[in-house]
């Protein structure tokens, strides 16, 4: 089966002086990174203390030379650095881009024309994020581009690329993503299923069922007879929010009388383990359950990670949701290493603590879930489901 759909002529309208006015020469970048990437905690414990300072040069080669190669590296270089430093596993270490100016920083296509997709590429085709969508268009065989269609912003233009998709020799997949706010992030790993690409929003389907909108930091509530309910939007510590899960975690002692309880931790990017250990301890010494569904996702990320790492080493917990971000062996402690690269557009943030390094099989994977559910129902739903079922 064959479907119209419209898409663009590739004619890619590039500003090679975009940042070569200020030193933002890519390869130069790259090089100036490999220096700057050495003050992290992570390679002082993965590269130079293994002695793998050959094959990180290698693979520095094998970056530097994709680079040449891609006639569009000056929109994707903040991309290369990143795919450069995932070298060593620690999603700590972040480069990424400043510029306030999406227009000159973002790729674009021109020349609508109807296209022929052919239905036995099942990557191609239409894509969602809340307001947004994108036309996913195949370039060759082991490249796709995410073209724009619509999107609530007035600074993206349709036409303008979101996502450049690559296949690789394993046959998985890595991506360079633009946000929204014009930040581009690389990611690799990647598995397209079900019409979704995971680790992300953009799915064919517009359905969001593995996300969380939390509207209050902390949450109570009985669902029914033999579930309640916990969510947990955020693990930060400020006097407020401190005093605010102190006073929640009082109020919940007597509550937690149900057989099961569902703890969400969807969307929760972490901030101290400071600030669930108190839970923690209330369900420990809690006789009366005897099931705990911890909910993670892909926005699931540092010390709300090491929540739920900690939750499961209790054997009444079930880990359940999809992979979590994959940030828990490392962390910033009270401020990341920090600075710019010669070319002021392009910061970084670098590790400064190790959290435990018996966490590193988890890092960039994340924690995968006992219990994997899926994007055609409410995820609440699921579980419910699943004890009416027993």
């Amino acid at each position: 089966m064959k479907t119209i759909l419209p898409t663009f002529l590739f004619l890619f309208i590039t500003n090679l002086s975009f940042g070569q006015e200020n030193g933002c020469d890519c390869i130069v970048s790259l090089t100036e990174t490999t220096q700057i990437i050495k003050k992290s905690t992570s390679y002082k414990s993965q590269v130079k203390k293994l002695k793998r300072e050959e094959e990180f040069k290698n693979w520095e080669n094998k970056i530097k030379k994709e680079i040449k190669n891609d006639s569009l590296s000056t929109y994707f270089c903040s991309g290369y650095i990143q795919k450069y430093i995932s070298f060593i596993k620690d999603k700590h270490n972040q480069i990424y881009s400043t510029s306030k100016d999406i227009k000159s920083i973002i790729p674009s296509y021109s020349n609508t024309f109807e296209q022929v997709i052919n239905s036995e590429d099942s990557i191609s085709g239409i894509y969602y994020q809340g307001k947004e969508s994108i036309l996913i268009q195949k370039s060759s065989d082991n490249l796709w581009f995410g073209i724009l269609l619509e999107s609530n912003s007035k600074d993206w233009k349709k036409g303008m690329i979101r996502l450049r998709i690559s296949r690789d020799v394993n046959n998985s997949f890595e991506i360079f993503e633009f946000y929204k706010n014009g930040f581009l992030y690389y990611q690799n790993g990647i598995n397209i299923t079900n019409g979704r690409i995971h680790s992300t929003f953009w799915n064919k389907n517009n359905k969001y069922f593995f996300n969380k909108n939390h509207k209050q930091n902390f949450k109570f509530e009985k669902l029914n007879s033999t579930i309640n309910y916990i969510s947990i939007k955020s693990l930060k510590r400020s006097k407020e929010l401190i005093k605010e899960a102190d006073e929640f975690y009082q109020n919940i002692k007597t509550k937690l009388d149900n057989k099961n309880l569902i703890i969400d931790l969807r969307n929760n990017e972490g901030g101290s383990t400071e600030q669930i250990k108190p839970l923690i301890k209330i369900i420990t010494k809690n006789k009366s359950i005897n099931k705990i569904y911890v909910l993670v996702n892909f926005k699931t990320g540092s010390a709300a990670e090491l929540g739920a790492y900690l939750l499961n080493k209790d054997s009444r917990t079930i880990l359940t949701g999809e992979n979590s971000r994959g940030q828990l062996t490392y962390g910033w402690g009270n401020g990341s290493i920090s600075g710019n690269l010669n070319c002021q557009e392009i910061q970084y943030d670098l590790s400064r603590n190790v959290t435990n390094r018996k966490l590193l099989q988890f890092e960039n994977i994340g924690l995968s879930p006992e219990i994997k559910l899926t994007n055609q129902s409410n995820w609440i739903d699921q579980i419910i489901e699943l004890e009416n079922k027993k």
